[in-house]
């Protein structure tokens, strides 16, 4: 198996939102480093399935079979790669992450109850609570020398946490594998967050969507929820195949509930406003579970060489650059360049190059850029090469 890697003028003629989202002002096309989606396709198993599907004219409402099937390659995949034993009666199948966090937000939290969100974050985590009626709660991740890990990396500020738990906030969101700094959360990390978040009437919604694409041994990677009945008594869990098969735009996603209580509560929850899993999404998910992983393999390699080919642009700069643990999406930051009020538009405009700006991802971040390295070698030399040159004009 040899992973695709199409050429910049294939990427712009995709026309996918990552490739004609991103403008200049002038209205220039720019590469496309910003939305999370890859440059590679999809598994030759998901692709096999999904023609075949059309072909069949499979093309309308999904059947029970569909959603079952989806259940049982979950706990397949939640055993090989990470020991958890879950079963299919736990899961259940929402249309994506992001409409289980709504669902969880008005159905599982206290009425009125404040959405605690450490940052920098996953945008439309700071945007969503507010559609509910919610506060949100923006709490700064620890950073270098005000971290207890390694002076590289990031950390959840769990004393400003159980403030926010002690002041009445319902709901804390952990993202893990960490989109946008890459950090996978230890197992201790994951315990010091159950001691403060057990303490009070507040559930953890787990996103952890980006844990097939851990850069290292993809074994480390370990649940919030898989730690034990105590955490999974206050936790909804969310996965989906949409990140690490490039699947995103099918619409299914998993939610992982060991615990009855809560599980009941969120399955009797009105969903239906928030639309539900797509067919073809469901058909993809099982062989990207079952029959995929050579593929991600290959893809993991070569977010690894791109991830590397970075670092070593940026070695000698001033750029504030850890190198992902998981995910493909990095997180970098130009705080030691007041000159340069907004590294994204400098981007956009001067070089042509579509990435996150960081102020989207939280207060305080104005100088910091996200930056997606699941592209085609091609284009992401000439990414890397424009981040090198910002860095060193």
């Amino acid at each position: 198996m040899t992973l695709w890697t199409p050429t910049e003028a294939e990427l712009y003629e995709t026309g996918t939102q990552k490739w004609s989202g991103v403008k200049t002002t002038d209205g220039e096309s720019t590469l496309g480093a910003w939305v999370a989606e890859m440059d590679f396709g999809t598994s030759p198993a998901v692709k096999a399935r999904l023609q075949k599907a059309v072909e069949q004219g499979f093309l309308g409402y999904p059947p029970a079979w569909a959603g079952e099937a989806v259940k049982e390659a979950l706990v397949e995949l939640e055993d090989r790669r990470y020991g958890w034993a879950i079963k299919p009666g736990w899961v259940t199948l929402a249309p994506s992450i992001l409409a289980s966090l709504r669902v969880t937000i008005d159905a599982l939290t206290r009425p009125g109850s404040a959405v605690i969100v450490p940052t920098p974050a996953y945008m439309p985590f700071l945007t969503i609570p507010a559609e509910h009626g919610r506060d949100v709660i923006e709490i700064p991740s620890l950073h270098h020398a005000e971290s207890d890990e390694d002076e590289d990396a990031w950390a959840l500020n769990l004393i400003a946490i159980e403030e926010a738990l002690q002041n009445g906030a319902g709901l804390v969101v952990l993202c893990n594998p960490w989109n946008p700094t890459g950090r996978s959360l230890t197992v201790a990390e994951l315990q010091a967050l159950h001691a403060v978040v057990g303490k009070y009437d507040a559930l953890v919604f787990a996103d952890e969507v980006h844990a097939p694409l851990v850069l290292g041994d993809p074994g480390s990677f370990v649940s919030y929820a898989s730690l034990g009945p105590d955490y999974a008594a206050h936790t909804v869990t969310a996965v989906a195949a949409s990140k690490a098969w490039n699947v995103a735009g099918l619409n299914c996603a998993q939610v992982i509930l060991p615990d009855a209580a809560l599980r009941q509560k969120y399955e009797d929850a009105p969903k239906s406003r928030f639309g539900y899993p797509a067919a073809l999404g469901q058909l993809a998910t099982v062989p990207a579970y079952l029959e995929s992983d050579e593929w991600l393999v290959e893809a993991i390699a070569q977010i690894n060489a791109n991830l590397d080919l970075l670092g070593e642009a940026l070695q000698g700069t001033d750029v504030d650059y850890h190198r992902p643990e998981a995910t493909y999406l990095t997180w970098l930051g130009f705080d030691a360049y007041p000159e340069l009020e907004d590294p994204a538009v400098t981007l956009r405009e001067e070089y042509r190059v579509g990435v996150n700006d960081g102020a989207t991802l939280g207060r305080g971040y104005e100088r910091w850029i996200r930056v997606n390295a699941a592209m085609s070698p091609e284009p992401w030399k000439k990414v890397v090469a424009a981040i090198a040159d910002l860095a060193r004009r």
